[in-house]
């Protein structure tokens, strides 16, 4: 085979508020024409620096400090701005994890999509559009035609995905840098994710960098592994050797984890790889059954809990979207349900079910079609899915989980704001060291805590957590979990926990919902 990429000696660094921070530490890879490369490692390890790096897309605090990255023998880290602009999208296209802060809200996907060809090549409009509209098929998006003249928020998750792909492929380009592409899916919408990138990649012989935490994916994804810890590529090979041999401990407990990853399990408690599972709270009888049967239905967990006392009654909830004068999506479609105080309730179901939709009615983001929402309390927060997008990435931390005070005007002083803001920080077990950094200073689970932190400021009876640990790795979600149920007793809160992933959820909720379609099932 012949190595298209080269990357030799590597080192990146950060300039942050407590000095230089060494994101990557002197790698060395190759990538052949044709092959996927797993690069795997947990979050913060340095995985999408070192892509991002290829690419010149670093911060402004970003600096190589040592190496280089030869693009058929040519150095990408020296390329001026111009030279770099022609290989991106061209020579080499990323993928990134979140397609809703990648794409553009105020331009429709056909149009996204145009733009790389006619940068890239000399294609006139209807030719542009012609081959979109083929691409649109060919990433598994029906109704090209209307899709077309869409936006990104009349997507589901999965099919921005999807969108963000045909954009990555619109100029062929000759390596695919896909950085956690299916971490925030379902499980079948990540099969059929994975699917399309393999069966693309016959197609056309890209040469794909797979970024992932997730072993679970590699096995039947990639040719050779190279796993990342601290900045460093500690373990390198063919899969097989990696999954039967592994040398490195880092590398045995992420295969640990395999038992944990999407769709398998999860927990809030205490981890044994091999023998199970331990919960953190004691179940009853009835519970106990229904979890290894899996029969578990709106109420078959929640008749022996005492609490009864309703804090949100939502009847005949419609929430319909206008596509344009001839389509109308039904993304929540005459559903109805309570919700009790103290409890947390699970609602999941597949990428695109109107589960997000219905959080959303349920905060007043959006108001309903038809229907009505009772809201017994005082205050209600929502946690979304992606922190990196919902927090201001010019605030600090502390600013971030002080803003809800200062509005209130709770507090007089700053000295008792800043003292409430690290108290904050302790409950949710975010080291207070980290309050003067901003959101894209920490790693994706330290952010989804201050996201955590700012929620619960208020005192709220209702957290709306919107697939609060879908974007994160199995070990932060057993984290998260945790303190969800943690502050659940500490504060007696409730807690609508929003997720696609019922294993995991069945480890935290009192009750479990289902949606599909736009209906409880």
């Amino acid at each position: 085979m012949n190595q298209i990429l080269k990357i030799n000696n590597l080192t990146v660094s950060f300039q942050t508020q407590i000095g230089e921070t060494q994101a990557v530490k002197g790698v060395s890879l190759y990538l052949n024409e044709g092959e996927t490369l797993a690069l795997v490692g947990e979050s913060g390890c340095g995985k999408t620096v070192l892509c991002k790096t290829m690419l010149k897309l670093l911060c402004k605090r970003g600096r190589v400090k040592d190496g280089n990255a030869l693009l058929n023998g040519k150095d990408l880290i020296t390329m001026s701005d111009k030279e770099i602009m022609e290989i991106r999208g061209k020579d080499i296209a990323m993928i990134f994890q979140d397609p809703m802060t990648s794409l553009n809200p105020t331009v429709s996907i056909g149009k996204q999509i145009m733009e790389v060809m006619q940068i890239h090549e000399n294609i006139t409009k209807d030719e542009a559009k012609k081959r979109t509209l083929e691409l649109i098929k060919t990433v598994g998006i029906d109704n090209a035609e209307k899709r077309f003249k869409q936006y990104p928020h009349h997507f589901s998750g999965g099919q921005r995905q999807r969108v963000a792909i045909a954009i990555a492929l619109a100029a062929s380009p000759k390596i695919l840098l896909a950085d956690e592409p299916t971490t925030a899916l379902d499980l079948n919408t990540q099969d059929q994710i994975i699917k399309l990138i393999k069966d693309i990649q016959k197609k056309t012989n890209i040469s794909v960098i797979f970024i992932t935490h997730d072993l679970g994916l590699v096995e039947d994804m990639a040719d050779r592994v190279a796993v990342m810890y601290d900045g460093k590529i500690i373990e390198e090979g063919i899969v097989s050797q990696i999954f039967q041999n592994p040398k490195e401990e880092y590398t045995k407990k992420l295969l640990g984890y395999l038992d944990y990853t999407k769709g398998r399990g999860h927990t809030h408690g205490k981890i044994h790889f091999h023998n199970g599972y331990e919960h953190a709270h004691e179940h009853s009888e009835k519970e106990k059954h229904a979890h290894s049967t899996g029969d578990i239905t709106e109420s078959s967990l929640y008749q022996d809990r005492n609490v009864k006392e309703k804090l949100v009654d939502i009847k005949n909830l419609k929430m319909y979207f206008e596509l344009d004068k001839h389509n109308i999506t039904k993304a929540v479609n005459d559903v109805s349900l309570e919700i009790y105080k103290g409890e947390i309730l699970g609602l999941i179901g597949k990428s695109g079910c109107g589960k997000s939709t219905l959080a959303r009615c349920i905060m007043e983001i959006y108001k309903p079609t038809a229907g009505e929402i009772l809201y017994y309390g005082d205050n209600k927060q929502i946690i979304f899915q992606d922190s990196m997008s919902a927090l201001n990435s010019r605030m600090t931390i502390e600013e971030i989980i002080a803003e809800p005070l200062r509005i209130k005007k709770i507090y007089k002083n700053k000295k008792e704001l800043k003292d409430k803001v690290y108290s904050l920080m302790k409950q949710v077990e975010l080291d207070v060291g980290l309050a003067e950094r901003y959101p894209y200073d920490v790693s994706g689970g330290q952010r989804q805590r201050a996201a955590i932190a700012r929620a619960i400021s208020l005192d709220p009876d209702l957290i709306v957590a919107d697939e609060p640990i879908s974007s994160l790795d199995v070990s932060i979600q057993a984290q998260i979990v945790h303190l969800f149920k943690k502050l659940q007793k500490e504060r007696n809160l409730t807690i609508l926990f929003i997720a696609h992933d019922l294993p995991m959820v069945r480890h935290i909720s009192d009750r479990i919902l289902s949606m599909e379609n736009g209906r409880l099932s």
